[in-house]
């Protein structure tokens, strides 16, 4: 026994001795890596402004084009949030707050380069007309054709919170909110059923040098106009040739609760130049993406979970089960408002596939365990990132209305300077979000989320000199923007929007809120 146990006892030292001397391999941690995002406000005054504004850049990215919107008159602050207690067609958006210029503004010189009124827009048409007629009258005929167009559609460059989406060269506009008549506001405010595409840098010329070559008019601007595309507060988004107007309110006719409609669904379209008419165009509508089948009966507005307005609203991305391959989607964070009283706004999310039905023959995931729990609801400054190591989207949503409590009878929830982070892997079923509260004040890195609040109804203009991913030109690719030497990135900058100088300022007006002019530098850094 004793030699047994002997033996025993020496190999288990051999084994000990050999594994010992087996050099150790190394393994190494793949850490996922940390953001943080610093926002910070430049020297820039020159620049208007403008709340729920129309825009788009010039294709150097170096100026920005400006139209629609409210604005600040001279006597009085009354841009900003409307008046929760008046009505939509009188004191809750008085007629002088609509902005009525269109603006050509340089952020890096803080200029305006060049500005030009609706009025003095129709008589640059109409000097046109008159010079061309001596000089060869058989050209006379497509600008008329021009001049019809822009006086029966001037509310496309004067109107509030319209769906906005820039394609190359060519900025998309649809439907927004304002009166029927701006010569007779009495008449009553509607929601607009006009799509219009608009050539950029033809209408920068133009701001800037108040001229254009024969061929520049006649590649300025189309209209077309559908009623089944009427939405204000929503999104609009192009993949491929289809355009996706992405939920939003139709408020009716002049008064709460008068014809109102929440759109419930996202409406798919397209667009063809019309053959007889130069400046129109032809809109064919798709089935309608949505929980309810009939979208557009009034009795959707209480069921349907797509009831969403003036909400984050973000281009992503989803790994097709059936080729595996990534492609676009449309991400729907939180918005306003559920169905009852008091108003409250969504917390969960919808995802919207419209190449890929689901397990449940669904264009859209419906993530009912997501809870952005009343944070940065409404529409505000948002950028997103890929990482493709990962396939992880990082998406954030900067200010805005939605500081995690509940609103007072009446009110929308308080204005916000936080900031949510969303994460989302795109190739996990069924697809769900995960998100962080930065819960501080970003706009100036102070511990309190104090007044006065920023983000509501502002715009972030990206850096088109960052890499962008191969799947979607709308979101940055981290593999390929970050780097060892690289770690800190300069996102964009934010413009406009509400200042709201209290959490619920309830109106417009000196200590309640304005359009904001203010612009403020985003960056992003890559921790590990």
């Amino acid at each position: 026994m004793k030699f047994k146990a002997l033996n025993l006892f020496t190999g288990i030292l051999i084994l000990f001795l050999v594994k010992s001397c087996v050099k150790k391999e190394v393994v190494k941690l793949e850490i996922a890596p940390k953001y943080a995002v610093s926002v910070s406000q430049t020297n820039n005054t020159n620049a208007p402004a403008l709340q729920s504004f129309t825009h788009a850049e010039s294709i150097s990215g170096k100026e920005w084009l400006l139209f629609a919107g409210r604005t600040n008159s001279l006597d009085s602050l009354n841009g900003g949030i409307h008046n929760l207690n008046g009505n939509y067609a009188g004191s809750s958006f008085t007629q002088s707050s609509y902005n009525d210029v269109i603006y050509v503004y340089n952020p890096k010189k803080d200029e305006i380069s060049g500005s030009l009124t609706i009025a003095d827009f129709i008589k640059l048409i109409e000097e046109k007309i008159e010079s061309s007629s001596a000089k060869n009258p058989s050209i006379l005929s497509p600008y008329y054709g021009l001049l019809k167009v822009t006086k029966k559609n001037t509310s496309i460059f004067k109107n509030s919170n319209a769906l906005v989406k820039q394609d190359g060269n060519y900025l998309y506009t649809l439907g927004g909110y304002g009166p029927a008549d701006f010569s007779n506001p009495k008449k009553g405010f509607i929601t607009y059923n006009h799509v219009a595409k608009i050539n950029v840098s033809n209408l920068i010329k133009l701001v800037k040098e108040k001229a254009l070559t024969n061929k520049e008019w006649l590649d300025l601007m189309k209209v077309g106009k559908n009623d089944k595309l009427i939405s204000t507060g929503g999104e609009l988004y192009k993949y491929g040739e289809i355009l996706y107007l992405s939920a939003g309110h139709n408020f009716g006719n002049t008064a709460p609760n008068e014809g109102q409609k929440y759109v419930d669904a996202i409406y798919p379209f397209t667009l063809k130049n019309n053959k007889d008419n130069k400046f129109a165009l032809d809109i064919t509508t798709n089935t309608p993406i949505s929980d309810v089948s009939a979208p557009s009966n009034n009795g959707s507005d209480t069921t349907s979970v797509f009831r969403r307005r003036d909400g984050p609203i973000l281009p992503s991305l989803y790994k097709n089960p059936i080729n595996k391959s990534i492609e676009k989607s449309i991400a729907i964070y939180a918005g306003v408002f559920k169905p009852g009283h008091p108003l409250k706004a969504w917390k969960d999310a919808i995802y919207v596939h419209p190449n890929w039905a689901n397990s449940e023959s669904k264009l859209y995931t419906y993530d009912t365990a997501y809870d952005q729990e009343n944070y940065n609801v409404y529409s505000c400054p948002s950028f997103v990132l890929f990482d493709s190591k990962s396939n992880k989207l990082h998406s954030y949503l900067i200010g805005g209305i939605g500081d995690g409590k509940g609103a007072p009878k009446g009110h929308l929830s308080g204005f916000t300077n936080t900031s949510v982070h969303i994460e989302m892997n795109v190739d996990k079923y069924p697809l769900k979000s995960t998100k962080q509260v930065l819960n501080y004040n970003i706009f100036t890195n102070a511990k309190e989320n104090n007044k006065p609040y920023y983000g509501a109804e502002a715009i972030l203009f990206p850096n088109r000199n960052l890499s962008y991913s191969k799947y979607s030109e709308e979101i940055i690719d981290i593999n390929s923007t970050f780097s060892d030497q690289q770690k800190t990135i300069e996102i964009g900058y934010i413009f406009g929007g509400i200042e709201a100088f209290e959490s619920n300022p309830g109106t417009y007006g000196p200590k309640k809120s304005q359009a904001s002019n203010k612009i403020w530098k985003v960056t992003l850094t890559q921790q590990f």
